[in-house]
């Protein structure tokens, strides 16, 4: 009796959908953590840049381990993948630095937005923009999301509200005893890119 042979054209069927696989994988890793406000190990790169390193390292660390356990068939295999992987690490790495990439970053960029510290709450993070409700005199952590490192910041409230430390990027709020306050803050993000501007609405209960 003769065994089946594998066909010719499937080694290169399983490495093509293994690099498909892995970029796919790469790609929604990049998504999710692009939309929170994860450390800046890299400085003066994009932050969209910076969460696609993390997805293309993790399948990388995942295809290594998986071919020291699979032996060399499948390292044969995964080679494709891993080669492509890397290419696009140092790729993705040259186009998100701020200072070395062909590309024209806009100032809304370097401000990813706010991460507001409450006492008895988790961590919440906002956009710039967005409406935060606050109780009059209760004070709030406000932390600068920034893309670039050694940021400088300078707060303004528009009715008076106390800043303790209107200079620095992490500071705490109380709102004043009204209806409504419009908090601002100019980010001098350095890497040389240019100043950037967010704001909060702020509803105030009594």
């Amino acid at each position: 009796m003769s065994l089946r042979k594998t066909p010719a054209g499937w080694p290169r069927l399983i490495s093509t959908g293994w690099l498909l696989l892995n970029l796919l994988l790469a790609g929604g890793i990049a998504v999710a953590l692009n939309s929170l406000p994860i450390p800046l190990f890299l400085p003066c790169t994009h932050h969209l840049a910076t969460a696609l390193l993390l997805g293309l390292g993790a399948m990388l660390v995942l295809n290594i381990l998986t071919a020291g356990l699979a032996g060399k068939s499948w390292f044969a295999r995964s080679w494709p993948s891993l080669m492509v992987l890397v290419a696009l690490g140092m790729l993705t790495l040259w186009l998100g630095s701020y200072r070395y990439s062909p590309l024209a970053f806009s100032r809304e960029s370097t401000l990813r937005g706010f991460q507001i510290t409450r006492r008895g709450r988790n961590d919440e993070f906002i956009p710039s923009g967005a409406i935060l409700v606050l109780q009059a005199g209760i004070p709030v952590g406000i932390n600068v999301v920034a893309s670039a490192p050694n940021a400088g910041c300078l707060w303004s409230s528009l009715n008076g509200g106390a800043l303790d430390g209107p200079d620095s990027c992490d500071t705490i709020y109380s709102a004043p005893m009204a209806e409504f306050d419009f908090l601002t803050v100019r980010l001098n993000p350095g890497c040389d890119l240019p100043p950037a501007r967010g704001y909060i609405k702020i509803s105030i209960l009594p």
